[in-house]
């Protein structure tokens, strides 16, 4: 079967124990990149058995050897990408086979309804797919022809614009989205927060102003959307994660009061 002209980019950093995975997902597409941030385990042996072309993180993204602009090496990809048709994943998520061969026929169309695309994203814990989420429905711009968009911002929750006037469709399959252990959660978050106060530094006091009402809508959303989710049929997120994250947004909305109030 030929390939679809998709070029998939992915960030790693000694994810042995997920690319595979997130490799076989993507092995409809014709190129793979991989922009790697010094992993000294297997994932790069794995990376090069699935066909996957590697590049290293550029060193003016990190602080600490991690990542501190999530946006900088996003856009190493998409400055290399082979395709026009862009895909752009996690080390642990994967395709279902149905938004893969969705995403194909996207790209084999002489006229597509849309050239940028939300993809709808599903958590999976223990191997069980999460049917009722707060965050539900969660939707992100993951799928794009690159001559439709703008570059990525933002250095972390990175995302990418899509041209003025162009209008986002949203992809029927979704993609799936293993939650991390607890411990390691909350580790990333602590990361990000460390970067987005970083990132206030020099902000006007109206543009704070603007982030605290932005960091109020998820939580304002959590409660709307709790009891669909506490009477929902299906399998349910635990308890903790909900709390998890509505803790995090907490801390940043928190932290920005701080900052507005005091710098």
């Amino acid at each position: 079967m030929e390939k679809a002209p998709v070029s998939v980019e992915i960030l790693t950093f000694n994810n042995e124990m997920t690319i595979e995975a997130t490799l076989k997902s993507v092995l409809l597409f014709d190129e793979i990149l991989v922009i790697d941030g010094g992993s000294t385990d297997r994932t790069l042996d794995i990376a090069r058995h699935y066909g996957a072309k590697i590049l290293a993180q550029d060193e003016k993204a990190k602080l600490d050897g991690r990542i501190a602009d999530f946006s900088l090496v996003r856009n190493q990809g998409l400055g290399v990408a082979k395709h026009r048709w862009f895909l752009f994943i996690d080390s642990d998520e994967m395709l279902t086979p149905e938004l893969a061969a969705e995403i194909r026929g996207i790209a084999a169309a002489e006229q597509p309804l849309f050239y940028a695309w939300n993809v709808p994203r599903k958590y999976v814990l223990k191997g069980a797919v999460i049917d009722c989420a707060t965050t539900y429905p969660n939707m992100q711009m993951r799928f794009f022809h690159r001559e439709h968009i703008g570059t990525f911002v933002k250095q972390v929750h990175e995302r990418v614009l899509p041209n003025p006037g162009e209008t986002v469709g949203a992809l029927k399959h979704h993609m799936l989205v293993p939650l991390p252990p607890q411990r390691a959660l909350w580790e990333k978050w602590q990361r990000y927060l460390t970067i987005e106060e970083k990132r206030w530094q020099g902000v006007s006091r109206r543009g704070l102003l603007v982030k605290i009402f932005n960091a109020l809508k998820p939580i304002a959303l959590y409660f709307v959307r709790l009891p669909w989710v506490l009477f929902c049929g299906g399998r349910r997120m635990p308890m903790f994660y909900e709390i998890a994250y509505q803790r995090y947004n907490l801390s940043v909305l928190l932290r920005l009061v701080r900052h507005f109030l005091w710098n």
